[in-house]
């Protein structure tokens, strides 16, 4: 079985991106995944803070972990 045949076609896209970041340090790939998820989670971490400020700065920080995790990354999960 493929590893992404189980995958919605978000997820082989964003497994994708992965991939590339990860293995061929491709910058782009980064910045499409934080495009693709940075409105999202600020306007989440907005409504938890109630703060501009703070919900920018923990999304520019969740990213930045995400972004030196990336080679623990699992499609299966």
């Amino acid at each position: 079985m493929e590893v992404t045949e189980h995958l919605t076609d978000k997820a082989k896209r964003d497994y994708s991106l992965v991939l590339r970041a990860r293995e061929e340090g491709d910058q782009k790939a980064y910045a499409d995944l934080l495009n693709n998820y940075r409105d999202s989670l600020y306007f989440l971490l907005l409504k938890m803070t109630n703060n501009p400020t703070d919900a920018e700065d923990l999304t520019i920080e969740a990213f930045g972990k995400a972004f030196r995790s990336l080679n623990q990354y699992s499609p299966e999960y």
